[in-house]
């Protein structure tokens, strides 16, 4: 049981017409009293009122009290709508905070409202999903998850091996009396083993969706890689320069590319260097070669090919990753016109600095749209993913157990092991510390 009251400003800190400040707990009906001298309000209707602080008045609001259970957080809780200035939303929160109100922690809202079984983990991760999706396919992941298909379909797996548990169950208490029918058992367990190794092998596309995939823009230097970044972010963020060993680090940016978010990486240019700093920028630049998804490797059709590029596309062929070559600056003419050598890869032509680019984010978006295609039983972060692991090699053990004709006890104990993994993906069997991890970090106010 939770007894204390929280309160955030749960609308973005800033200057805008409106704010809104959420407060929800059990002394929820006394601030409402000491705030606008009103003892039984009545819930979903918006009321019209002055917020003041002794003889001068802060606000001119609205506000809306939600009566628990029938609310957000299954507790009693109150919506103030105030005009969108910085001070004075923190001025009323400042007020609230005097009347036996504590300023609410990151996620604390949705966190009460899963402790008050108000809804699952995977709908609270769902809405914080939602909140910050950066893509088209992040979103689409987030409201899937949201519908709750995902989360009835994992409940109709529990009941079934609840089920089970209980026809074993059974068995054991009364062994004269019922006698299990392995072979049914094990008809159920490889059913639900295999829907849950679908479930897990698809989860990366979900994952991939709301975090972004990891694309770097490798080269040797002065190629155009930070001139490429500047163009595929339609503003300079990079700085370029003609003098090669320019970036001496890693930079990362977000990108939207037709709806599928990635996370780009420019590189320092990798070559041979007796310089301190670039040494740790190639160190870096390598690093991150090894975890992107997609290399963008960019030549530079003005020189043609040279031993740094052979040297630098050796490293990458050895990682196995998935290459685009890219020509850049092949507005400038070449008449040696360089041949690739790399048949393997698609190759395509692009003048960065003119922001001619489109025939690469095409193949760009080609290449990846099917990492983040989900469906509307996606799981959609690491969590959720490590959990379903649990599940499965809890099934399997339990079904290994019944093939090896183990004891009902053993076969019991993974039974109720893979139960267990399920409950800690919906959030129906949660620690305090687990929680306080994954509501960390939500936004305040949510």
């Amino acid at each position: 049981m939770i007894f204390d009251t929280i309160a955030a400003i749960s609308s973005p800190i800033g200057t805008g017409a409106i704010a809104v400040i959420r407060l929800t707990g059990e002394n929820t009906i006394n601030v409402i009293k000491s705030l606008f001298n009103i003892h039984a309000p009545e819930p979903k209707k918006m009321y019209y009122g002055w917020i003041k602080e002794k003889d001068y008045v802060i606000d001119e609001v609205t506000w809306v009290y939600h009566k628990g259970p029938k609310s957000y957080t299954g507790e009693d809780m109150l919506e103030i709508f105030c005009h969108g200035g910085i001070l004075v939303t923190k001025k009323i929160l400042e007020k609230i905070m005097t009347l036996n109100v504590r300023e609410a922690l990151p996620g604390e809202f949705s966190k009460r409202a899963v402790m008050n079984r108000k809804m699952n983990l995977l709908k609270a991760e769902a809405i914080n999903e939602l909140i910050h999706a950066n893509s088209d396919f992040a979103l689409k992941a987030a409201t899937n998850q949201m519908d709750g298909k995902l989360s009835k379909r994992i409940e109709i797996i529990k009941k079934e091996l609840f089920n089970i548990a209980a026809r074993i169950e059974v068995e054991m208490d009364y062994p004269d009396d019922f006698e299990v029918d392995n072979f049914q058992f094990l008809k159920s367990l490889n059913t639900i083993k295999a829907e849950l190794e679908e479930l897990y092998e698809n989860a990366d596309n979900g994952i991939s969706a709301i975090e972004g995939i990891k694309m770097a823009i490798v080269g040797k230097p002065n190629a155009g890689k930070s001139t490429l970044l500047n163009a595929l972010l339609r503003k300079d963020r990079a700085i370029v320069t003609d003098i090669p060993g320019t970036t001496r680090d890693t930079i990362e940016e977000n990108l939207n590319i037709r709806g599928i978010f990635i996370k780009a990486i420019d590189t320092a240019g990798i070559r041979k260097t007796e310089d301190v700093v670039e040494k740790i920028g190639v160190t870096r630049s390598l690093k991150a070669i090894e975890e992107s998804k997609l290399i963008l490797f960019v030549l530079d059709n003005s020189v043609g090919i040279d031993e740094y590029d052979k040297e630098i596309y050796n490293k990458i062929n050895k990682l196995n990753k998935e290459v685009i070559i890219v020509i850049n600056k092949s507005d400038i003419d070449n008449e040696d016109n360089f041949e690739i050598p790399w048949k393997e890869h698609e190759v395509v032509r692009i003048s960065a600095s003119k922001g001619e680019i489109k025939n690469l984010e095409d193949l760009i978006y080609n290449k990846l749209k099917d990492t983040v295609i989900t469906d509307e039983l996606a799981l959609t972060n690491r969590r959720q993913k490590n959990a379903v692991k649990k599940a499965i090699d809890s099934i399997i053990k339990a079904i290994e157990g019944i093939e090896l004709g183990l004891t009902n006890d053993a076969i019991m104990f993974d039974v109720r092991k893979t139960i267990e993994a399920l409950n800690e993906l919906t959030g129906d069997d949660y620690t305090e510390t687990l929680l306080d991890n994954i509501f960390g970090n939500f936004c305040v106010g949510k």
